[in-house]
């Protein structure tokens, strides 16, 4: 087995070794301490993946297996307990019959198990914590009737949040989360919007905003056709166009001919250019895998990177800050290939090994891999351990391990997700992932971690108010990375926000240079220039599939009167680099529905927001006339001096930003920011 597995709960077996194990349990009620009678189910799954057995409790609450001595995975589902929206699953365990004639039952919920008086082991319901007032995690307060279970989020240039429910049939609807006048998400409204094709019905997918603004969803390791039917390893793909919210069929590489008649859930990344690679997935061993390049502007496909030296299956890209890709083998099973990664340069189209992770992260499945703010890349792992890459000197340092339940079973990161938060930290998701003869499983608990960047330290935190942690796996909760710095969390067909408790890295944020006018309009188009406006993060990583990074500059109008908030709608951005001070444009159109007067406005990437830039909005919605009149009494003090000073504070910086006027002939341009500079024409005026 991958993990050394202690035991707290060691029982003598009825058989001998090779014969099947008979084995029983009573399900209790947590919260009444009782046997929950019949009915409810409960389920073994062999970890080595086959012979998965399931029955239902008798009226004690009793149920038995004859099962092979192989390590199993145990879930059960309470028919009488469920409270609330709170989910009627229980404490997950495994099950680990021993050549030595005991058996050895682990708690996920890292509780001795003990028998009751008639040798049954006894197992129990879970139950979720109540939130409390100090609590990082809110709950969504304004959830419909989706008609399915929410999955997927992806975060739009128009600050509205994409999501993607399922119904029992796994049929696909798609739904927009606006937020609030405030700009919040927990009290926004959702709209139902069209759907693609009815026979792509994707599940463990990959998404992408492009340059131009739309969104893009390719393959899917599972999808429901038209008639109900799954199928496996999708190639089709298709996009959104947020404006006029329809959906567009994009063709398969190379026609879907070859090694392109699937895609599944390949590895997948958008480039900086813009361009979007997507790797032939092959199998767990076969090297010297393509990928392939689709490039928005011709509506093209091209190949590229032959010589990678092992394999896309199970595996994730990583953008790094010198927009080469970075790919870290899953395998560890090869004591010559430990540790192997790759590194894929755009300019040549090819892939060249990096050094030798010092351990192994993958084994089957591999933990997300993602670039921080700093400029190196997070691997974490699905061994439990965990490294860091630092793309400048080819080098990789060892980050701690993942913590170990006291029981000795091993927490982490096995296809699971995670976010970088405003501070640069990065929330992270974990599970068991137990592994035996020929395979492995996954296995509560789902536990919460921050990885702290400054004390290279994982920081345990709360769980989650939707998912009973030691109930459930990591494998399959989404997390998004919010504009106003909360991270969205979707799982078992709810929604809930996690606040981060530290400030915001004033280092990290967009760098707005110039504005092609200070005075908007509704509906109008404008140009932004400035320094990385990508941010310096991907924003979130998962590994081959699920991905929704968001390193696209948002743009985030408030008005300075009512503090009312308005998302412009981004795009042609020239760049998604997340190097730092890297150079870009965007363009954005202002929302016809925006307010009046002074008004403030932010570019914001994965979380991270650039100083203020003073702005005005004329043509929108009038203020309420007593907001009119005190808007109209104020004096602006921008308007008598040739430049004006805001003490702006973000994290522990203290942070002046300046204004000053240019004027080439007659025209005239307000500029604003940390070290502002007249356009090139234009010469210093007093206004």
């Amino acid at each position: 087995m991958l993990f050394a597995i202690l035991s707290t709960a060691l029982f003598p077996l009825s058989a001998e070794a090779n014969q099947n194990v008979h084995i029983s349990f009573v399900l209790f009620d947590a919260n009444t301490n009782k046997s929950v009678g019949s009915g409810s189910q409960v389920i073994l799954n062999l970890v080595n993946r086959g012979d998965n057995q399931q029955h239902v409790t008798d009226q004690n609450g009793v149920v038995s297996f004859d099962i092979s001595p192989l390590d199993y995975v145990l879930t059960s589902y309470c028919s009488t307990c469920q409270l609330n929206f709170q989910s009627n699953s229980g404490t997950q365990y495994l099950i680990s019959p021993q050549n030595d004639g005991t058996v050895r039952v682990l708690s996920a919920e890292d509780k001795p198990v003990n028998k009751d008086n008639n040798g049954n082991y006894i197992i129990e319901t879970n139950i979720k914590r109540e939130i409390n007032g100090t609590d990082p995690w809110q709950l969504l307060k304004n959830q419909p009737n989706f008609g399915g279970g929410p999955e997927h989020m992806y975060l739009m240039t128009n600050g509205k949040v994409l999501m993607q429910v399922r119904d029992r049939d796994g049929f696909d609807k798609w739904w927009l989360l606006t937020p609030d006048k405030k700009g919040s998400y927990i009290d926004g409204t959702w709209t139902q919007i069209s759907s693609p094709a009815s026979g792509y019905n994707p599940q463990n997918m990959n998404g992408v905003v492009l340059h131009s603004g739309k969104f893009m969803i390719v393959g899917g390791e599972q999808n429901t056709n038209a008639s109900g039917k799954m199928e496996e390893n999708t190639n089709q793909s298709f996009l959104y166009d947020v404006v006029g919210n329809s959906w567009s069929s994009v063709p398969a590489p190379q026609g879907g001919a070859g090694d392109w008649a699937n895609i599944g859930a390949s590895p997948f990344i958008e480039l900086a250019d813009g361009r979007v690679m997507v790797g032939h997935n092959g199998s767990s061993n076969q090297a010297g895998l393509s990928a392939a390049l689709y490039d928005e502007t011709s509506g093209n496909w091209t190949i590229t990177g032959t010589n990678k030296n092992t394999s896309n299956n199970e595996e994730g890209y990583t953008l790094m800050a010198n927009d080469k890709v970075l790919n870290v083998w899953n395998g560890d099973d090869n004591i010559s290939m430990l540790g192997t990664a790759e590194s894929y340069d755009p300019a040549s189209g090819l892939w060249t090994k990096t050094t030798n992770a010092p351990v192994a992260t993958g084994h089957g499945e591999i933990g997300p891999a993602i670039s921080l703010p700093n400029g190196k890349v997070l691997q974490m792992g699905a061994t439990g351990k965990n490294v860091l890459y630092d793309p400048a000197t080819n080098s990789w340092t060892s980050v701690p391990d993942f913590p170990k339940l006291s029981n000795g079973l091993q927490l982490t990161a096995s296809d699971d997700e995670s976010v970088v938060l405003p501070n640069g930290n990065v929330l992270v998701i974990t599970s068991v992932f137990t592994c035996s003869t020929q395979n492995c499983w996954w296995m509560g608990p789902a536990k919460w971690f921050e990885y702290s960047v400054s004390t290279n330290a994982w920081l345990s935190v709360p769980d989650d108010p939707i998912i009973s942690s030691a109930a459930n796996i990591a494998n399959g909760v989404q997390v998004l990375s919010l504009p106003n710095g909360q991270v969205m969390m979707s799982g078992e067909g709810h929604i809930a926000f996690y606040n981060s408790s530290t400030s915001s890295n004033a280092s990290y944020s967009p760098l707005i240079s110039d504005i092609s006018a200070t005075s908007l309009s509704p509906n109008n188009t404008y140009k932004l220039s400035g320094k990385q406006l990508a941010g310096l993060t991907q924003g979130t990583a998962w590994g081959d599939e699920q991905q929704n990074q968001t390193n696209y500059g948002l743009v985030q109008i408030t008005n300075k009167k009512t503090g009312d908030v308005s998302y412009a709608r981004s795009f042609n951005f020239s760049s998604t680099s997340i190097a730092p001070n890297i150079p870009s444009t965007l363009s954005f159109t202002v929302d016809p529905k925006i307010e009046n007067g002074n008004s403030s406005l932010r570019v914001i990437a994965s979380g991270f927001a650039s100083l203020p830039f003073d702005v005005t909005i004329t043509g929108g919605i009038d203020l309420p006339s007593a907001v009119a009149q005190s808007t109209n009494g104020a004096t602006n003090r921008n308007s008598t001096k040739t430049s004006s000073q805001s003490n702006i504070s973000q994290g522990s910086q203290t942070l002046v930003q300046t204004t000053i006027f240019c004027a080439k002939g007659s025209a005239k341009k307000k500029v604003t920011g940390l070290k502002p500079h007249c356009p090139s024409g234009y010469k210093l005026s007093k206004h």
